[in-house]
């Protein structure tokens, strides 16, 4: 009845797998069975968190029926790693004067109803049930107010479902009280991508010019501080950006394709075309990337090479 010891281990060494397979480019019928066999770890893996929810469950129950409480902390490291990358409220967050920056905590959690609801609500978050994540990590907040990392999750979480002035609110919160700079750098650049979803885009830069200035290795910050410049048709500023994340992203292919872009734009067609065919490179099968390649190839005059991404593409879409 029990799950192989190994079992986790196994499913990351079969991850791990399919990864160096797809990186040899196999041929289709390949590529598509890595694809489906990744899809069944990811059918697994949902099932492995909704276990473990209907057992946190269960255990919550056992421990008030039968009046016992087991030591319940969160093992060291246990955030390290986790990735976080968006109804009107106007209130600003306020911070007591006379609380010293000290008696707040980035991972330390102090009650048990605090842990419970945490864990539950990365589990929901986890699942995109982001209703239900809202709930567990506003009680988080409730039973732990000096938990940032419960205020930071909060807020990303109603940032996703669109409540943007609470999930501001929340980050603002955050920034206040944090003194550790990688979160900083998320919060900034959290509320940077709020402003631009709301089309606010110098705010929104000028958000990301503080993620990459609170963590100068955070190069998402170039990256979405690159595609405002763009947006902006600022393109000069926008390859000074992208270049940035190019140095920490060069096998991104979205990197690639935007800077193709961006020299294109600039009047530089040579740097756009080298960088157009590294993001090709990178993704043969995008499209958008075979088309600016075509339209690139008829800027410059190479009717031959023009031709043949537009064949290509007309395939693609056939």
């Amino acid at each position: 009845m029990f799950f192989p010891n190994n079992s986790i281990e196994s499913i990351f060494d079969t991850l791990h797998e399919i990864e160096m397979n797809l990186q040899k480019k196999p041929a289709n019928h390949e590529r598509e069975t890595l694809i489906n066999n990744l899809l069944n770890l990811r059918i697994l893996m949902d099932q492995y968190v909704k276990h473990w929810l209907t057992f946190e469950e269960k255990v919550n129950k056992l421990q008030k029926q039968f009046n016992f409480t087991l030591p319940d902390v969160l093992p060291e490291g246990f955030l390290q790693g986790i990735e976080l990358e968006p109804e009107r409220d106007l209130d600003e967050p306020t911070i007591e004067e006379n609380k010293a920056p000290e008696e707040y905590s980035f991972l330390k959690l102090e009650s048990e109803q605090g842990i419970n609801s945490f864990r539950k609500g990365l589990g929901f978050w986890d699942l995109a049930m982001l209703e239900e994540a809202i709930q567990e990590f506003e009680k988080v907040v409730e039973f732990e107010p000096n938990f940032i990392f419960g205020h930071f999750c909060l807020g990303l979480a109603y940032s996703q479902k669109g409540f943007n002035n609470k999930a501001l609110s929340k980050l603002r919160l955050v920034k206040a009280l944090s003194r550790d700079s990688q979160l900083n750098a998320f919060v900034f650049n959290s509320m940077g991508n709020i402003y631009a979803s709301e089309k606010r885009y110098d705010e929104a830069l000028s958000e990301f010019c503080k993620a990459i200035e609170e963590d100068p290795g955070f190069y998402n910050g170039y990256f979405n501080a690159g595609a405002i410049c763009f947006n902006q048709h600022r393109y000069n500023e926008a390859i000074e950006y992208f270049e940035k994340a190019k140095e920490a992203l060069s096998t991104d292919w979205e990197v690639n394709y935007c800077l193709g872009r961006a020299y294109t734009l600039a009047g530089n067609p040579r740097k756009g075309l080298q960088n157009l065919k590294k993001a090709l490179s990178l993704n043969p099968s995008e499209s958008k990337i075979i088309f600016e390649l075509g339209v690139l190839y008829d800027l410059i005059g190479d009717k031959r090479n023009a031709s043949f991404c537009y064949n290509r593409l007309i395939n693609k879409l056939n």
